[in-house]
């Protein structure tokens, strides 16, 4: 599938909480979720912490919904990302990185968002 193809909502191959990292997710939040243009430059945000940072930032102005990140004490899921818009009801994911926990919450909220 071409990158200009996809759309949130429905996508039917990928499963948000176990996406892995790569170019195609970065390409995925950069053209669907954020909206820029079709380009084959674009942010490594499932890989690199401060790209992620960014796209953080970006996510919570647009949605309004803060997030909360931080390690586990799990092997291999080493870090948890969260939102919670209802009290007592937080979407969390797991992740082995920093950078893929807040790529595939992004990807909750924007599904939830549509």
């Amino acid at each position: 599938m071409k990158d200009s193809d996809r759309t949130i909502g429905c996508e039917k191959d990928f499963d948000p909480y176990w996406i892995q990292a790569g170019r195609e997710l970065d390409a995925l939040i950069h053209h669907q979720i954020l909206k820029m243009a079709l380009s084959h430059c674009y942010p490594c945000y499932s890989t690199d912490a401060q790209a992620a940072d960014t796209l953080r930032r970006a996510i919570e102005a647009e949605f309004g919904t803060p997030f909360v990140a931080g390690k586990t004490g799990l092997r291999g899921q080493r870090w948890f990302a969260r939102y919670e818009i209802d009290p007592g009801n937080p979407t969390e994911v797991l992740a082995e990185t920093y950078p893929l926990a807040i790529c595939r919450l992004v990807l909750l909220r924007a599904m939830e968002r549509r």
